[in-house]
């Protein structure tokens, strides 16, 4: 492990600044949008209002594959990173990585079950379920109180849309390996797969938009503490585990 140098200022600001606050300010965003109708124009290029139903909704591929298959591809993923993290305990040569595939481990399980643990307590439903996608529940926006009688839908945030964007862990293992090639993989193979994991569910009618976008925002949020508990703040941008070498990153 080589020593780090006292980080300044200035980095450090810079790292919280994009990781942190930039995020935060998406998040107020997304609660002005809640006030408009984005959500529903969204899900309305999936729904057959002639029919009076979402066409795709039990769709095998998107069922099976996409709903299914593809969850178990990252679970596979953190499966192999946990099974490195505890090989590290028995071969030398892996222990300066146990930090960097117990932040990775971590991030693959925490951040989906936040979103989870969120969901357990939303009271929206999904789109198949309200009125006017030919359900029983009427539409409540998020800061809304439920309608009395009707049982919760805890159907927010997207859950499997979590899935694909704790992904994003791997642009944070990017930072830390001083690999800024593989921090923009990370950062866009994490952005792509949570957006096509939820698209997928849109089209079923399972979930709206700001389902997925939420999701997408609780990750991060997730991730970063956990790469901020377990790696820490940029120190001078030091090799954060051996062998990593001393390009720089953005910070």
């Amino acid at each position: 492990m080589t020593s780090a140098a006292p980080a300044s200022p200035d980095l450090r600001a810079g790292f919280i600044l994009k990781h942190f606050c930039l995020p935060l300010g998406a998040g107020v965003l997304l609660l002005a949008l809640d006030a408009t109708e984005l959500d529903h124009a969204a899900s309305d290029w999936f729904f057959d209002a002639a029919a009076g139903r979402f066409p795709l909704r039990y769709s095998v591929v998107l069922e099976t594959v996409m709903h299914q298959w593809a969850k178990y591809v990252v679970v596979l993923i953190d499966c192999s990173v946990i099974a490195a993290y505890l090989f590290s305990f028995a071969a030398e040569r892996w222990r300066p990585w146990r930090r960097l595939l117990l932040f990775l481990g971590l991030s693959l399980v925490l951040a989906p079950g936040a979103v989870t643990l969120l969901k357990a307590v939303s009271h929206k439903h999904c789109p198949y379920d309200l009125v006017e996608y030919g359900g029983y529940a009427p539409y409540r926006r998020l800061l809304e109180a439920p309608q009395p009688g009707i049982l919760p839908g805890r159907c927010f945030p997207d859950g499997h849309a979590s899935v694909g964007f704790s992904l994003l862990a791997f642009y944070f293992v990017g930072l830390a390996l001083r690999r800024p090639g593989f921090a923009r993989a990370g950062l866009w193979g994490g952005l792509v797969a949570g957006t096509v994991f939820g698209l997928s569910r849109m089209a079923q009618g399972a979930h709206f938009l700001s389902h997925d976008l939420w999701a997408a925002l609780v990750c991060w949020l997730v991730i970063l503490g956990l790469y901020l508990a377990i790696i820490g703040l940029p120190n001078g941008f030091r090799p954060a585990v051996a062998g990593a070498g001393n390009r720089p990153v953005p910070d």
